[in-house]
């Protein structure tokens, strides 16, 4: 059964890398939800980690179109919302932290689905930094709040600057985690055995994004993400 279920999360990542490659984003907002029902002590490094390999690679790919000013402003003050972010996770339970997930993922999803875009203003830039800070270390879905703010730039602009912030971001969460005494062995070498996965599903990603339907993908990714959320909320409730 455990082999059957450390294959199941590698499939897992495959097919959340190839939506993260094709619509950009949709490792954390599937994958998570699942890994806290199924494998909760690999939350949220596990993703944090594959999350930095693929958006490096995005980034190096559309380095010319960052926006390194939007970067550095929610880079910044993504620190206090990532400190927050860990002071969560040391503080829930488990079925607290499942609640926690749940909901935050269908937050994260509401906010992607949003058809309005607040302005691009300093302030705005900041309060998507620390909700990015937040949502990213506590859950590894730290996308959403800065994708709200970045609506209406063209895509390559957006991949790119949202890559800048992700590459920076899970930098800071990452060490904030590891100096908090939140990651573990079993973390990192889940990552380094999931990487080649990660790498397979980018690549997958560049040869199926011209025959996908963005929209439609878009449409599952969402379903998939909020129906598991709304399994861990129950779990956790029922657990209760």
């Amino acid at each position: 059964m455990l082999s059957w279920l450390y294959i199941f999360i590698g499939v897992l990542i495959l097919v959340g890398t190839i939506c993260q490659g094709t619509i950009g984003f949709g490792l954390g907002t599937i994958a998570t939800p699942i890994l806290a029902l199924i494998k909760p002590e690999l939350v949220p490094t596990l993703i944090l980690l594959l999350a930095f390999v693929i958006s490096t690679t995005t980034m190096l790919k559309a380095r010319s179109a960052v926006s390194w000013d939007i970067v550095a402003i929610s880079s910044i003050a993504r620190i206090p919302g990532s400190l927050a972010g860990a002071w969560a996770i040391a503080s829930l339970s488990h079925r607290g932290l499942s609640i926690f997930i749940g909901c935050a993922v269908i937050f994260a999803m509401t906010l992607s689905s949003l058809g309005w875009s607040p302005k691009r203003t300093t302030t705005n830039l900041a309060v998507a930094g620390v909700a990015s800070g937040f949502l990213g270390t506590s859950t590894s879905i730290g996308g959403p709040p800065m994708a709200l703010v970045l609506k209406g730039y063209d895509p390559a602009r957006v991949r790119g600057t949202l890559s800048g912030t992700f590459i920076i971001g899970c930098t800071i969460s990452l060490a904030i985690l590891g100096l908090s005494g939140q990651i573990t062995g079993l973390q990192l070498t889940a990552a380094a055995a999931y990487l080649p996965v990660a790498i397979v599903g980018l690549i997958a990603a560049s040869y199926l994004n011209r025959f996908i339907n963005a929209k439609v993908l878009n449409r599952i990714v969402l379903v998939v993400a909020i129906s598991a959320a709304l399994a861990l909320i129950v779990e956790g409730l029922v657990a209760a």
